[in-house]
């Protein structure tokens, strides 16, 4: 049973409808297990859609975190899962875990010549399955 769930915003790519400030985005979500056991960690990609139209979910998937380890989920591993396959994505990493885990974002924006123009980090806080 799931005690714990993360909804974690990502954003990838370079957007081309108009739905963002032109460049190019990034997204880095960092999975921490603070406790002493290994743990199993599900995970699933929620596409947002655009004009209040539901995205395409992805089959959840698991993946196992040592004590006191971390992981890092990025663009790459969201295009891997992800049930669409357009160059610019975004919408939700849901993560699910029966401890509670520290989840940061790290969300980094660049212009279109590759400078960093904006850096957010947000802790992803869980809630009740």
């Amino acid at each position: 049973m799931t005690a714990f769930q993360y909804a974690a915003k990502f954003v990838c790519g370079r957007p081309g409808a108009g739905e963002l400030a032109p460049g190019v985005y990034f997204t880095a979500i960092n999975v921490h297990n603070p406790t002493g056991q290994r743990v199993r960690v599900r995970k699933k990609i929620a596409i947002a859609g655009r004009r209040e139209q539901s995205g395409p979910v992805s089959e959840p998937f698991e993946a196992r975190l040592g004590p006191d380890a971390a992981f890092e989920i990025d663009c790459d591993d969201i295009r891997e899962h992800a049930p669409a396959s357009e160059d610019f994505l975004k919408g939700f990493v849901i993560i699910e875990s029966e401890v509670d885990l520290d989840i940061v974002g790290v969300y980094t924006a660049a212009s279109e010549d590759g400078q960093v123009r904006a850096l957010d980090v947000e802790r992803v806080r869980p809630r009740g399955a």
